[in-house]
Formats: C-alpha cells, structure tokens, sequence
C-alpha cells in the first residue's frame, strides 16, 4: 500500500488540479465578464505581471469595468483556496514519485523550489485580492509583477530539479526532456524576449501532463509487481 500511496496522490491531486483548472471560465461572474484581452487567462497573467496603475488599466479600463473586477475576484479566490493548495500537493507528491521518497537529496531540493514558487504565488493572488477589494488605492497595493515571477521561476526551476530526478537510478529521459524547458521560457518571457506568457504556459502543461503519465505508470508497474508476487 505504502509503495502505492504517492503515485496514487500525485494522480489524483494532479486530475483534482485539471479540473479546478476547467472551473476558472465557468465561474458565473467570469462568464459574465468581457475582456479587452479576449479571455480571462489572458487577462488574468496580464494582471499578474502588473506593476503599475497603467498595466492595471491595460486589465481592468479606466474607470475600472466592475464584472471584470468581480471575475478577477472569483477567479483568484479560487487559485488561492482551491488551485494552489491543489497543484502544491500535486507537484509535491510527483516530486517524491520521480525522486524516489524523502531519503533522497534531491527530492528535498524539489520540494524547496517548490516552497519557493508556492510563497510567490500566494503573495501574488493575495495582492490581487488585495486590489480588487480595495481599487480605489490600488496603487498601494502594487507591484503584483515580482511575486508573479518569483512563482514562475520557481516553478521553472522545479522542472529542472524534476528532470535532473528523471536521470537517476531509473532514467526517465521523455520526463526529463519535456520538463526541460518551462525555465527557458519563462526566463525568455520575463527579459521581454517574447510578447506573453503562452509559451512558458504549454511548457508547463506539457510537463504536468508527463508527470501525471508517470505517475499512471508508476501505479500501473506496482500493481503488476504486487499481483505478480502474489
């Protein structure tokens, strides 16, 4: 059972995350809403990455659209009391699976650069819920940008600390490679080298997803070795 517990949590916390994750549009005040980004992810990483009153007016209008305030409000109440708590339990125990349990080293580093992006990513959806409670005196409230990177790069650099686990005892070398380049992109992104966040965005779909297959693996191998021994 013990040999099963993590795949198995790292599987179900990681379906729990993609259907939290199909929630955010059918929010009833996000559907609601109209924006000038063309959709609320859209708009929602532009508000993360706010760091001035005019990047805030980029998200919300001047005077500020109140639906698009409301959405904004649902869609990080739900990150910070449904998502983040979700994919933190997810990439946590993934980490544990690829590594091979807390006796190793490494799985301590993962774990750490995944308390890092989860601490800049409460900071930031509590500072977004900060503003649009209080919008009046939003600017007091900003940057919203420096906690927005500092999850994304720590997310990043999580993958790395996840495919470098993909090369140990047993080499993972598809996980490794595809969790290889959430980092660069996100670093690209961040030095302006491209226009948004959409390609560091597929990067870490693309690696959550190798995660949850080898978590589906790793239980699947278990049971075969358990009915086997049986």
């Amino acid at each position: 059972m013990n040999a099963r517990l993590l795949p198995l949590a790292t599987l179900v916390f990681g379906v729990v995350t993609l259907l939290i994750t199909l929630a955010f549009p059918q929010l009833p005040s996000v559907r609601v809403a109209h924006f000038a980004q063309g959709d609320f992810s859209a708009a929602l990483n532009a508000f993360q990455r706010a760091a001035t009153p005019a990047d805030l007016a980029a998200v919300f209008g001047a005077p500020p659209d109140l639906t698009i305030l409301d959405a904004m409000t649902a869609g990080n109440r739900l990150d910070l009391f449904a998502f983040i708590p979700s994919y933190t339990l997810f990439l946590a125990c993934a980490a544990l699976t690829v590594a091979g349990g807390l006796k190793r080293r490494l799985a301590w580093l993962t774990l750490a650069l995944l308390a890092i992006a989860l601490a800049g990513d409460v900071i930031e959806t509590s500072t977004q819920l900060a503003i649009t409670a209080d919008y009046a005196r939003a600017r007091t409230h900003l940057p919203v940008a420096p906690w927005c990177w500092t999850k994304f790069i720590g997310l990043g650099a999580y993958s790395w600390a996840i495919a470098l686990a993909s090369l140990g005892e047993r080499k993972r070398y598809v996980l490794a490679l595809l969790n290889l380049p959430p980092l660069p992109a996100t670093l690209a992104a961040f030095f302006g080298l491209t226009p948004s966040m959409q390609g560091a965005s597929l990067a870490f779909a693309a690696a959550w997803i190798a995660l949850l297959v080898i978590a589906a693996l790793e239980l699947l191998r278990k049971d075969r070795r358990e009915s086997t021994s049986a």
